[in-house]
């Protein structure tokens, strides 16, 4: 039975099948792609990789490269006969770059270019081409777009699989064979197209602000510096400082991996990190240098985002001093030149000094927050800026036996710092309490008798009267006028009040005897007062007489101590 005949409706314009992942070219994309197969048409020789390598394989066998050559050759002097290329383009067999160039001149003979594939790598980038035959898609891709010096080494990624190096820049194509020698002028290129202003110095490439001697003595120079040993010989030192220093620009590691096959720059060069702190020698800690190994394989291998490696290798050369102090990017020898570093009061900075000397060859890291962690060398390393976070840091083990060589007794100590563990308080307020304490104990100590030792009637007055003198006339006030239930006491805060001249609108909060019987000790009393001052101003005084002065007018049987 015959098919149904197919209805045509008018005016339905016959449609142009296409193939999947192609797309009609624009006049930009035909008018490039028409350029660039005419030139491949024209002298395709010439754009194939030059081999420089002299090498041989065993038994005389010509390596795979050299035959992908001849034949990628045998193919151009065919390149008029559009019969043999279309066959070439179809074989089932033969070299598959030869299969795609075959296929890319089938198309430059096409008059009219509409249809285009698209091709992106992830790495090597994106191009246009024309599909003809069953050639890999890269591989054509690579071949009609070779004026992209990364985009034309795609067809070559099995041949660098096995072993064999391409390089790639604007001036030039190179394949070197089973060796790892970077040709002549690629490096130059590479430089002069990467983020980086580089000057050559006597066989050494520099960035600004880099001596030429200093990187061949591998001293320290600007503010630390990367060199890049390649296989040719040729040093490349880049400024640590440059890698972070530009956003949104293609990573020079990145870039310059991507001119070679294998993508591995590991593979013809070798980097080393030059850094240290001011004020530190060249030679760092045990484990340094492979800690560094590890930071700049990861930046070879791509893993490391490049404006992270400064820090990086900082960090690596930090983390392994063995000795000294660090804080920030400087090391001191002794904790006395480190704690100048620092900001605080004077107290916190002398607490601050004992803890960091006690601390020092603890191996310990002090972060940014005043966190405390192990590190690999014994050195003390500070990131902090602030004595309080230093003291914050080392206060749980070294916090009692600072405040003992402070100055505090062994209980005193201990009290505090258990207080402050408890809540931790700002240190600045912590230290300014206890030079108060301190210095009213100062005081107190210079009195022939300390607070509640002396009984009676006369004590009550005498702990008044210290109290006056360290804490402030205000607290023995109140502390006077709270003397109640006792006619004694509470004639002698009346004493007192009258002696410190504190006692003008108080009489309604006494009773009438209180008042009698302390009016007739306030005399005596103000001589106390009075004594008392002349020991606070550190001048000679008769106190204790005056004690007892005051023993006999209150008629207190008791004797001084």
């Amino acid at each position: 039975m015959a098919a149904p005949s197919k209805v045509e409706f008018p005016g339905k314009k016959k449609q142009r099948m296409r193939m999947r992942g192609t797309k009609q070219a624009n006049a930009d994309t035909q008018k490039r792609l028409r350029k660039n197969l005419d030139k491949l048409l024209e002298e395709g020789e010439s754009l194939l990789p030059a081999m420089i390598w002299n090498g041989r394989l065993k038994w005389g066998r010509t390596d795979p490269v050299t035959k992908t050559l001849r034949e990628m050759r045998r193919i151009l002097s065919k390149r008029n006969d559009t019969k043999w290329l279309a066959k070439r383009m179809m074989a089932k067999r033969g070299d598959l770059v030869g299969k795609a160039l075959a296929g890319s001149l089938m198309a430059a003979h096409d008059k009219e270019i509409s249809l285009v594939g698209d091709y992106a790598h992830p790495s090597f980038g994106k191009g246009s081409f024309v599909r003809k035959g069953d050639g890999k898609p890269a591989y054509q891709a690579g071949i009609q777009n070779h004026h992209l010096p990364k985009l034309r080494m795609l067809p070559w990624e099995d041949h660098a699989r096995r072993g064999y190096f391409f390089f790639s820049w604007p001036g030039g194509f190179v394949c070197t064979g089973r060796d790892s020698t970077i040709p002549e002028g690629w490096l130059e290129s590479v430089l002069g197209r990467s983020r980086f202003d580089f000057t050559y110095d006597d066989g050494i490439w520099l960035t600004k602000g880099l001596e030429a001697d200093a990187v061949r003595e591998r001293r320290m120079t600007g503010k630390g510096y990367l060199v890049l040993n390649f296989s040719d010989g040729t040093p490349v030192a880049l400024g640590l400082e440059l890698l972070g220093s530009v956003k949104g620009k293609v990573s020079f590691i990145h870039n310059m991996a991507l001119s070679m096959l294998p993508p591995n720059l590991s593979l013809v060069m070798t980097p080393e990190a030059v850094w240290y702190p001011e004020g530190y020698s060249q030679d760092g800690g045990e484990g340094t240098d492979e800690a560094i190994e590890r930071v700049l394989n990861a930046w070879m291998g791509l893993t490391l985002n490049e404006g992270s490696i400064e820090q990086r290798v900082k960090v690596a050369v930090l983390h392994h001093l063995d000795h000294g102090i660090v804080v920030g990017d400087k090391w001191f020898e002794e904790p006395l030149d480190a704690v100048e570093e620092l900001s605080g009061s004077a107290a916190e900075k002398e607490l601050s000094l004992i803890l960091m000397k006690m601390a020092s060859g603890s191996g310990v890291r002090i972060s940014q927050r005043g966190e405390v962690a192990e590190r690999e060398g014994a050195a003390l390393e500070i990131a902090a800026n602030t004595f309080n976070d230093v003291l914050s840091a080392l206060w749980e083990e070294y916090g009692l036996a600072g405040l003992e060589e402070y100055g505090l007794d062994s209980v005193e100590a201990d009290e505090l710092w258990s207080q402050q563990m408890k809540k931790m308080r700002p240190f600045g307020k912590f230290l300014r309490e206890l030079e108060d304490s301190r210095s009213k104990a100062s005081i107190v100590s210079k009195f022939p008798y300390k607070p509640t030792k002396v009984p009676g009637v006369v004590g009550h007055i005498h702990d008044l009267v210290i109290t006056g003198l360290t804490e402030g006339r205000g607290k023995a006030e109140k502390l006077a006028i709270s003397s109640r239930g006792d006619i004694d006491k509470e004639a002698s805060g009346w004493a007192w009040l009258v002696a410190a001249g504190r006692s003008g609108g108080q009489e309604w909060q006494f009773s009438p005897n209180a008042r009698e019987r302390g009016g007739a000790w306030s005399h005596a009393a103000t001589l106390v007062w009075k004594e008392g001052e002349l020991i606070v101003d550190g001048k000679d005084s008769n106190y204790k007489d005056a004690l007892e002065n005051l023993r006999k007018a209150c008629g207190q049987s008791e004797p001084l101590p």
